[in-house]
């Protein structure tokens, strides 16, 4: 469990979490990661890509301080990210955002997946971590065959997907189904409303 914090956006709530259980914590913004590294968090994932010298100052301080995973589904921020790491004097971890039918970010073949994750693990001070994907709720057999067959591409280059993140509040009916995946992001879930009630959970 990894749960995402923007729906609540609070950090006192998101160390319930982690004492409940949760393995750490998904932020969508810098901004939010930074308030709950203040706020005592020590494992965070941002899932959205971090473009430009000022914000990837920002992840570097943070790096330095907490646990930090970052997304990336193109060249351009992976090429941007060693940059935070050199700030930070250590490795930062990256998963590669896949798209397996929800069209809203991701790369969208495991070919382009496998490739970008060789990019990240070529970089300075990058450390290829998995893969982060947000199926839709009718597309979890569709997301398996992208899941293996970049396993495949990614074992023939000699990599492994230590991370495997799969997301949303509507899935979590859903957990368990995809073979290989590590653990789940949902964000409405901690209230329990009628969303929630209507989508199964």
């Amino acid at each position: 469990n990894r749960p995402h914090i923007k729906t609540h956006k609070s950090p006192e709530l998101a160390r319930l979490q982690v004492q409940g259980g949760a393995r750490g914590i998904t932020c969508q913004k810098l901004g939010e990661a930074e308030v709950m590294a203040d706020g005592g968090l020590d494992d965070i994932m941002i899932s959205y890509n971090i473009l430009g010298e000022e914000k990837l100052g920002r992840l570097g301080a943070l790096q330095r301080r907490v646990r930090m995973i970052v997304a990336a589904d193109n060249p351009v921020t992976v090429s941007g990210l060693p940059l935070a790491a050199a700030i930070a004097g250590r490795d930062l971890e990256v998963v590669v955002e896949c798209d397996t039918g929800r069209k809203r970010a991701g790369v969208e073949t495991p070919n382009e997946a496998v490739d970008l994750a060789k990019m990240i693990e070529a970089s300075p001070g990058l450390r290829f971590a998995g893969f982060l994907m947000y199926p839709p709720e009718d597309g979890w057999q569709r997301t398996q065959t992208f899941l293996d067959t970049a396993k495949a591409g990614l074992r023939d280059a000699g990599l492994e997907a230590a991370i495997v993140s799969t997301g949303g509040s509507p899935n979590l009916p859903h957990i368990g189904e995809l073979t290989g995946s590590t653990e789940h992001r949902s964000g409405t879930s901690i209230f329990n409303d009628r969303m929630q009630v209507a989508a199964g959970v």
